[in-house]
């Protein structure tokens, strides 16, 4: 039901300018998300800010605003990049054209290099690993940490059903090259009801996962979102889990098509230093 009052009211003729269309799509899933993300993360639109690196106008960012500062002007506002859990583009019918520019914007958030001082996660972690050495009596030398890259999405709520049919003949081995910087994390068609997720395997490469949910895609897709937004932040309560409550949508729905992509960053995670 939510997939369809987001398409049909995404179709509705508010007006015939293109730029003013746009603002109205991308404010009815801003609303949407709103609604459905803890009250913590704020969902807003504007430019991310790096030290060294900023992204291009964004259509949706989703922010930790309990914990951050941003800096709100007159339609957008201008985020910090380590209060940024994930940016997302909108579009409302799938081209070719759009495509290109979701991969040249989330290329920009991905240049991002996110430097946050030690979290509480980060804390309890050398707790646990001074524990693990005092248990084997060996000394170790800390831990070597790779954070988060800010997550990337793209949203076409039209068109697409041919779009990546098959994914291995119609995806070129450049664009897949090049799918660890350019590729968004989370990618919906919602009217074919297609998604295609940027998965990260331990000690492997990257692989693009495309699913076919059909009129579940807005739920499959939801459900992404959350697990993304909460891998990036610290959490005081035990992770949600949407797949609890929709098991046979979301865990026995299998990808039909599995991409490998070579990776040209270090992915996240901790590696302890035994000496």
């Amino acid at each position: 039901m939510k997939a369809r009052q987001l398409r049909a009211s995404a179709e509705l003729a508010v007006c015939d300018h293109n730029g003013l269309s746009g603002s109205h799509r991308e404010e009815l899933q801003r609303i949407y998300l709103n609604e459905i993300l803890p009250r913590r993360f704020g969902v807003g639109r504007g430019m991310v800010y790096g030290s060294f690196h900023r992204s291009r106008e964004a259509d949706i960012v989703v922010w930790d605003a309990l914990n951050y500062p941003s800096l709100p002007m007159l339609d957008h506002s201008f985020f910090f990049a380590e209060s940024v859990r994930m940016v997302i583009e909108s579009k409302s019918r799938w081209s070719t054209e759009d495509f290109d520019d979701v991969l040249l914007k989330s290329q920009a958030v991905r240049d991002i290099v996110v430097t946050p001082g030690p979290s509480l996660d980060d804390t309890l972690a050398v707790i646990q690993l001074d524990i693990a050495a005092l248990k084997e009596s060996r000394a170790h030398s800390g831990i070597l940490y790779a954070p988060f890259h800010i997550a990337t999405g793209g949203v076409f709520l039209a068109g697409g059903s041919r779009a990546f049919d098959p994914p291995r003949e119609t995806i070129t081995d450049e664009v897949l090259q090049d799918a660890d910087d350019r590729w968004p994390d989370v990618l919906l068609l919602l009217e074919p009801g297609k998604m295609i997720l940027k998965d990260y395997p331990p000690d492997q490469d990257g692989r693009l996962l495309f699913f076919d949910y059909g009129e579940d895609a807005l739920l499959a897709f939801t459900n992404a979102l959350l697990q993304t937004v909460a891998g990036r932040s610290v959490l005081t309560e035990s992770e949600f889990y949407l797949t609890r409550y929709a098991f046979r949508v979301l865990v026995e729905t299998e990808p039909y098509e599995a991409l490998p992509f070579p990776l040209t960053r270090f992915p996240p995670g901790r590696t302890p230093l035994w000496e």
